[in-house]
């Protein structure tokens, strides 16, 4: 593969003569380039490992406690030696990169991504029922099998309908006709049961852990996603070098940055232990409601806390709520939007009717709905969001996809006999890349406005970690309005407004460099 030979000859070189500067490609190149560069290699880099570990983390102490049902002492032991035994086989994977030998060849990669398979159907298997873990077999192993090579489009729909609507409608039907529901168990629970509640009524409950080992594909799979972060380093280059011409994304970029920063450094502009922390309240009513002064920048609330280290600590739930809620309704809609254009016929039909439902739902009504069934946790907002915020990138994914599926370099791909997946994500995916960018940035500013609106109705953890819509919650609780007290609601209200019009300049600069036909004259 290319990208293997690349990073081989990179390795290879570093016992040349080579400067530093040549062996990173940034020679020659501005400094601002060089930082952007470098710097957003590092950045995606380190999210990527502390998103990976953080998914580590929680799967296998959900597993080990919840599935096999371990005490919590031995459940965080085992996550621990998993997590462990993970960073030491991503060492050796490196290692065996940096000795000049392909990481990644045909065969050895194909073996890989089987066991990856495997081991997700177990996991299936272990923690859901049998009835996904059959369909999700398979669509890994049985979906295109080169038995049916002959067959057209037409027929291998109808193959792949029969069998996921077979085991679909047993599985529901296995749901429905319980007792619970009608009274009565009318079938067997054969698709519904779970291999661990098997083990677990055998006494073999620690086979349940033997499902754990899906997570060390990952690892190895890792090194290839920082192969892939390190080649996008020149479209970064190009995009950076045309955005920086833009004077409103400039400003939004470094209003943002500046934004960032301020969540990073919180425990340190307003530490824990002092009067500026979230957590520190008094008894004394005369620092209760205080003005703006030099010992209290922005003045105090009904608690005697000081607000600008609330709006400080806010700004962390802020951008958490909008960063992760959008990128996970800009997957579902991705997802969505590629399935639907790519395949079209039924498939379309069915994913847009259910498009066409969740965008004619009232988006704050039901938000307050599941949160009030689900509980007002953070994970809860931020998973209602998602859920009510795919719709649009969904629509504009289909259509792209739909003009991409009939351009010759797909029909071509085609032709030589490549799979759906490989164009799917070596063709199609690549060009709406531009478009899924464009929604990530602007459905920070909507999930952050929701998430502000949610909080500010009481429906966020009141007595936590605020955000600024909880600090405009409270303000609103105790009248700082028609008390006039300023303070209070002006400095949360400017942050949102600040946040989304940064995020809205971004996108607004992001479209004009990577749609020409927008870009005006130099």
């Amino acid at each position: 593969m290319q990208d293997d030979s690349s990073f081989t000859e990179t390795v290879s070189e570093l016992g040349t003569g080579m400067t530093i500067r040549e062996r990173l490609d940034i020679e020659g190149k501005p400094l601002h380039v060089v930082i952007i560069s470098l710097g957003s290699f590092f950045l995606l880099s380190f999210l990527v490992i502390i998103g990976i570990d953080i998914f580590v983390d929680s799967l296998m102490f959900w597993f080990s406690h919840v599935i096999a049902g371990l005490d919590v002492i031995t459940s965080t032991l085992f996550t621990v030696a998993i997590r462990v035994l993970g960073a030491i086989l991503l060492i050796m994977t490196l290692w065996i990169g940096f000795l000049g030998k392909p990481l990644y060849e045909k065969r050895p990669a194909e073996i890989v991504f089987i066991v990856l398979k495997l081991a997700i159907i177990l996991l299936l298997l272990m923690a859901a029922n049998i009835g996904i873990a059959i369909i999700t077999a398979f669509a890994f192993f049985l979906w295109n099998p080169p038995q049916l090579a002959d067959w057209d489009d037409q027929m291998m729909s109808l193959y792949r309908l029969t069998v996921v609507g077979i085991v679909g409608i047993i599985l529901l039907l296995e749901i429905f006709l319980t007792e619970s529901v009608i009274g009565a168990d009318i079938l067997p629970s054969i698709m519904t049961a779970s291999l661990a509640g098997f083990l677990n009524a055998s006494g073999l409950s620690w086979l349940i852990l033997s499902a754990s080992f899906i997570v060390f594909p990952l690892y190895i799979f890792l090194p290839r996603i920082l192969m892939v972060i390190w080649s996008m380093r020149r479209g970064i280059e190009n995009f950076w070098i045309e955005f920086v011409h833009h004077k409103l994304g400039l400003f939004g970029f470094f209003l943002i940055a500046f934004i960032i920063l301020l969540a990073l450094f919180a425990p340190w502009l307003a530490p824990e232990g002092s009067m500026y922390h979230w957590t520190y309240t008094t008894h004394d009513m005369s620092q209760w409601f205080l003005p703006p002064s030099w010992e209290h920048p922005l003045g105090t609330n009904h608690n005697g806390a000081d607000i600008l280290g609330r709006v400080i600590w806010g700004t962390q739930i802020s951008l958490l709520v909008g960063l992760t809620a959008s990128v996970v309704a800009v997957t579902i809609g991705t997802s969505v939007g590629l399935l639907s254009g790519y395949y079209g016929g039924l498939l379309d039909s069915i994913l847009m009717r259910i498009t066409d439902v969740f965008l004619c739902l009232p988006t704050l009504p039901l938000m307050l709905i599941f949160l009030m069934f689900f509980g007002t946790g953070l994970q809860n907002v931020i998973i209602v969001i998602a859920i009510l915020g795919w719709t649009g990138t969904a629509r504009m994914v289909r259509s792209e996809a739909l003009s991409l599926r009939e351009r010759p370099l797909t029909e071509a791909a085609h032709a030589i006999g490549a799979s759906d997946s490989y164009i799917l994500f070596r063709h199609i995916l690549p060009n709406t890349l531009p478009l899924i960018l464009a929604n990530v940035i602007i459905g920070v500013v909507g999930a952050i406005l929701g998430e502000a609106g949610i909080s500010f109705l009481g429906f966020m953890p009141i007595h936590g970690q605020p955000s600024w819509g909880i600090v405009l919650y409270w303000a609103s609780r105790k009248a700082a309005l028609s008390n006039e007290l300023w303070w209070w609601i002006g400095p949360p209200g400017i942050m949102i407004m600040l946040t989304a019009m940064g995020f809205a300049f971004v996108s607004h600069a992001a479209d004009k460099v990577v749609n020409p036909r927008l870009r005006g004259r130099r």
